[in-house]
């Protein structure tokens, strides 16, 4: 199989692992590649990632010139060609060429007719005309009309639009250090977070613990708990890990850190990986919304809370395609219930840190409103009504609210 033809079928499956099976695209797509040339790897993942942010109009192209039945496979195919002819700047007879081939890989041969056809007639005449208002611009940037309508509610058509807009670029890798010298730009504002343009070279410090793979703004959070040494912690909601274990960094082990989340299996790993990178935290399994400690029993609590994860676009595009018209106002109740619930635990002079990897507001200023939170000093962002904001378009990172509140 020819190399471009390889990597277009890899693209293909696991695009359609993402969108009919569920898969998480960041997963997938890192698995498929690790063993891959760098070149490669990074066009799998370009042709995957963008098919998924421009699903709906890629799927409105191929309807609007198919009128049958098109097999799952079939359709990841042209979904793949599509993405390509319309969103990138392949050469749109090799994509039509691969395409053909692509069928044969993926066994189903008496297709290759009609993959030739769709392909060639997008790539003559293109996309269909976008509507106008505001279904055409969700469209544009390849987003449900409802997140689109509901973000230009809180933020405004330009903030809106910049934020969606951000969220379709490829992210960089951000890092932490942990021990030595870091690599790498210094992120302005965040301590210890550094951006790297790829990981190659740098694999054996990741490996050996020296570094941690983190989004600055996931970096930022930690360091807004202000941990001290001697410190009672408690970190909810704390799967997979990475918090915790900054935590346990920042003071030098010299703390007792308790870490708690609901889910056994993913405790059990972030237990697996914070003790093999050596850390001492203790971890347990409970609720979050119902923790099972005496009040005012910790100095300092961070609740990073499940959310609906539309900060993390640019890492996980298919989350747009899977949350759903009151997903966020329903997460807002729950975050509630649990930032009360973490107040509670919390000593008098103590602080609590709430984020969320999110940006609506249902889930940031709604969730903290009345509670006497700020936004925590020193760090990049924009402040909001109780809180900091970071994303893509103010900060590079992911997106990210972070409240304080002190007691």
């Amino acid at each position: 199989m020819k190399r471009g033809v390889e990597a277009r079928v890899i693209a293909a499956t696991l695009l359609q692992r993402v969108v009919d099976e569920g898969a998480y695209s960041n997963v997938v797509v890192r698995t498929a590649t690790q063993d891959m040339e760098r070149r490669d790897a990074l066009f799998v993942q370009l042709l995957v990632y963008t098919a998924i942010r421009y699903l709906r109009r890629i799927d409105r192209t191929i309807d609007a010139r198919v009128s049958r039945e098109i097999d799952d496979a079939v359709r990841s195919i042209l979904r793949i060609g599509v993405a390509e002819i319309l969103f990138t700047e392949g050469e749109h007879h090799a994509v039509v060429d691969s395409a053909v081939e692509a069928t044969r890989a993926f066994d189903v041969p008496r297709a290759s007719g009609f993959v030739n056809g769709v392909l060639r007639n997008v790539a003559r005449f293109g996309e269909p005309p976008l509507p106008d208002g505001p279904s055409g611009e969700a469209l544009r940037v390849g987003v449900p009309e409802w997140l689109y309508r509901d973000l230009v509610a809180a933020y405004g058509v330009d903030t809106a639009t910049a934020f969606l807009e951000a969220s379709n670029l490829p992210t960089r890798v951000g890092v932490r250090r942990r021990f030595g010298d870091a690599p790498g730009a210094p992120v302005r504002g965040i301590d210890e977070a550094f951006i790297l343009d790829e990981l190659t070279g740098h694999r054996d410090a990741i490996a050996n613990g020296d570094l941690i793979v983190s989004d600055p703004s996931s970096t930022a959070v930690a360091a807004a708990l202000e941990p001290q040494q001697g410190d009672r912690i408690l970190d909810l909601a704390a799967a997979p890990g990475g918090k915790s274990l900054h935590l346990s960094d920042l003071v030098g082990g010299e703390a007792l850190i308790v870490a708690m989340d609901r889910h056994e299996r993913r405790t059990a790993a972030a237990q697996r990986r914070t003790r093999g990178l050596g850390a001492s935290i203790q971890w347990m399994v409970g609720d979050a919304a119902a923790p099972p400690f005496g009040e005012a029993s910790f100095d300092r609590v961070l609740l990073d809370a499940p959310c609906t994860g539309l900060g993390t676009l640019r890492r996980r595009p298919e989350i747009r395609h899977r949350i759903e018209e009151g997903s966020a106002a329903e997460a807002g109740r729950l975050q509630r219930r649990m930032i009360e619930a973490a107040l509670l635990l919390v000593r008098p002079g103590g602080r609590l840190v709430y984020s969320v990897c999110t940006v609506t507001p249902d889930e940031t200023t709604k969730v903290v409103d009345g509670i006497g939170s700020q936004a925590p000093a020193g760090l990049p962002g924009v402040a909001l009504d109780g809180g900091l904001l970071l994303a893509p378009h103010l900060t590079g990172s992911d997106g990210m609210f972070v409240a304080v509140i002190d007691r």
